[in-house]
């Protein structure tokens, strides 16, 4: 029998969809809110999975340190690159279809890069990422689901950010639980 938990959490970024004909070819931003849900199947002795902030520190703080009040860019979109690069901009380039490869960072695609990075930074024997919910809109969102990701994605992303995600684990330390460390 399994059960489930969920935290909620906002960034800011900014992106634009190249080649698309409506607005969002334009530059501009959003306020994200997301669901990160776990799926457990035990409790630890003190009465949860997961001490609700450790997810914070170690998902949460993940994202925040990515993405919010970043842009979010498609590899090939060179103009916006380049002035990212002239002010000094945090920036999270796509990779879902490789390194330097084009990838719109569309709603769908930025929650399969974040259900990647946090699933990597956070499961555990105990402890799995079952689903991101993200909104892009308070009327529109995309969930994501380990089965949504392809190999070829997993493989691009892990390809260009693994190194980075084990070395942010390592400065974060172990998931704690309850007393313990795992």
């Amino acid at each position: 029998m399994y059960q489930t938990i969920t935290r909620k959490g906002t960034f800011d970024s900014g992106h634009r969809v190249m080649n698309e004909r409506m607005k969002c070819f334009n530059l501009h931003g959003h306020t994200y809110l997301y669901e990160l849900e776990f799926e457990f199947s035990q409790m630890e002795d003190i009465g949860y999975a997961i001490d609700f902030k450790e997810i914070k520190r170690i998902g949460c703080q993940w994202i925040e340190d990515y993405l919010d009040h970043g842009m979010i860019l498609n590899p090939e979109d060179k103009n916006v690159i380049l002035a990212c690069e002239a002010t000094k901009s945090k920036t999270w380039f796509m990779s879902l279809n490789g390194a330097e490869s084009y990838c719109n960072p569309s709603v769908e695609n930025i929650v399969k890069e974040m259900f990647l990075a946090v699933g990597y930074l956070l499961n555990t024997d105990h402890l799995i990422l079952k689903k991101i919910r993200l909104y892009e809109t308070p009327n529109c969102y995309s969930d994501c689901h380990a089965s949504s990701i392809t190999e070829l994605e997993k493989f691009n992303f892990m390809q260009q950010h693994k190194t980075d995600l084990d070395n942010y684990k390592s400065k974060l330390g172990t998931i704690e639980y309850d007393d313990r460390k795992i």
